[in-house]
């Protein structure tokens, strides 16, 4: 069905402004960590109440804890660390390394696990001509991110260890990947999709929000500055409906047509609209004009996306 390829266009898209807002919502709490720890908050609020409008109960049986396997209780665990390795990984390697090295990791592990059924998700296989289309996802993500950026690279070369730093980026990526892929089976095993996503973000809200205090970061404070940062851009806390979106609509989706498939189509929908907010400059981010190579890496990943989930 056409409506399963556009959906994971639009959760890219979110994730997009997602990193846009809480880039800003960063600025005034002067600290990543507080500021995620509010975002996965919000969107545990949004996801609550999208329980209570359903009539869904909150409740999980210990048997259902205990008869499933371990791993599906990780999924706001495996969200916080690629979270966090991301914000580690931005003064260590730069903008561009960051940007792609996850990116790599989504793909690789989105593949091993169609390919294998990993965490209980649908096999699919790989074909020649699903090869080509990730070949050609990974080209186009090529140019879109590093070719086009060639002359505004921001780097620190002086990083030490920066090998091992470029490993746990691709790591991060394969964790990502991991929590998409149990994000769907949760949904199955709760028999809510929103359920599944809550229990990522209460998770996630709760480590994020350990990490904060064990930093010490003065909350209190910072929360007075994002109070008057919701004067001045009201769509302050918006990260955190886009985030519970992406996550609830993940693991819906990701037993219709597999781990891959979503990760592969999102990110191509998650470079096109941040393109977009860089040549607009939405929510205040600072304006980057669209240049030939990163329309022609756009055009690329498409056909690719067009191979990956068609042919």
């Amino acid at each position: 069905m056409l409506i399963f390829s556009i959906i994971p266009v639009i959760m890219g898209a979110g994730v997009a402004m997602q990193t846009a807002v809480n880039s800003r919502l960063g600025s005034y709490t002067k600290s990543p960590y507080l500021a995620s720890a509010i975002s996965f908050l919000v969107g545990a609020v949004f996801l609550s109440l999208i329980l209570l409008v359903n009539q869904t109960s909150f409740g999980i049986a210990l048997t259902t804890i205990t008869s499933n396997p371990w791993w599906l209780w990780t999924v706001g665990l495996t969200g916080a660390f690629a979270l966090t390795v991301n914000v580690l990984l931005f003064p260590r390697l730069g903008s561009i390394q960051t940007a792609v090295l996850p990116i790599v990791g989504q793909i690789a592990m989105g593949v091993l696990i169609d390919q294998f059924g990993w965490f209980s998700s649908p096999v699919a296989q790989l074909t020649v001509f699903k090869a080509v289309g990730l070949g050609l996802v990974v080209l186009g993500m090529f140019l879109a991110v590093i070719w086009s950026n060639r002359h505004r690279v921001t780097t620190n070369t002086a990083t030490p260890h920066k090998l091992w730093w470029q490993g746990l980026g691709i790591i991060a990526g394969l964790t990502f990947g991991v929590q998409t892929a149990i994000n769907g089976r949760v949904g199955v095993v709760l028999q809510s999709p929103a359920k599944a996503a809550l229990v990522a973000f209460v998770e996630g809200a709760l480590i994020l929000g350990l990490l904060t205090l064990v930093l010490r970061v003065p909350v209190g404070l910072r929360l007075k500055n994002v109070g008057q940062g919701l004067r001045q851009s009201w769509w302050l806390l918006l990260g955190g409906i886009l985030g519970g979106t992406y996550i609830l609509l993940s693991a819906w989706l990701v037993p219709q047509i597999g781990t891959g498939t979503v990760v592969v189509i999102s990110l191509f929908g998650q470079l096109l609209f941040s393109a977009v907010i860089d040549q607009l400059g939405l929510f205040k981010a600072t304006k980057l004009p669209i240049n030939g190579t990163k329309v022609l890496g756009l055009v690329v990943m498409l056909a690719g996306v067009i191979l990956v989930r068609f042919i």
